[in-house]
């Protein structure tokens, strides 16, 4: 009994404080919408296959998918184990929204925070003596403005706390 009792108590102490303890703001993350691009008229298995290197192309290209293309999940492996793999993956010219996209593509499209993006960028990029302005603000405000490659905030999804 005087263990219930224990319990109870501590329950009732620690309620109060978790209900008075807001949550900390998550930092956005940022991931392809799939099915927005679908909806424009576009394939996003297309353009994913499209975005494959050679030697990714060369992996998926086995003639066995009906017209040639395959599913988007296929392809962004491909591309995550082989194709981001190889030095040209994101060269340096490329646009930096494009880089995201194909960046996401390689996380298999996984939400990223705007630090494991700039993190990615960084690293592909870490030879260029003149560094795209990759700081938070300027990656926020270009991610957060509708794009042609449907990058936007990920939806968080709250995990519900036990009763």
């Amino acid at each position: 009994m005087t263990n219930q009792t224990d319990q109870t108590e501590q329950n009732e102490i620690s309620e109060p404080e978790a209900q008075a303890k807001p949550e900390p703001e998550q930092e956005p993350k940022y991931q392809i919408d799939t099915k927005a691009f679908d909806a424009s008229g576009r394939s996003f298995e297309f353009a994913v296959y499209a975005r494959l290197s050679k030697n990714g192309k060369a992996v998926v290209d086995d003639g066995d998918s009906a017209g040639g293309f395959g599913s988007a999940a296929e392809y962004m492996k491909v591309m995550s184990n082989i194709c981001s793999k190889e030095l040209d993956f994101l060269l340096p010219g490329t646009p930096i929204t494009e880089a995201v996209f194909k960046l996401l593509l390689a996380n298999t499209n996984k939400a990223m925070t705007l630090n494991e993006i700039q993190s990615g960028l960084s690293t592909a990029w870490a030879s260029v003596i003149y560094l795209k302005n990759l700081s938070d603000d300027v990656l926020r405000r270009m991610l957060d403005q509708e794009n042609d490659y449907f990058i936007r905030r990920a939806v968080i999804r709250r995990r519900r706390r036990a009763s």
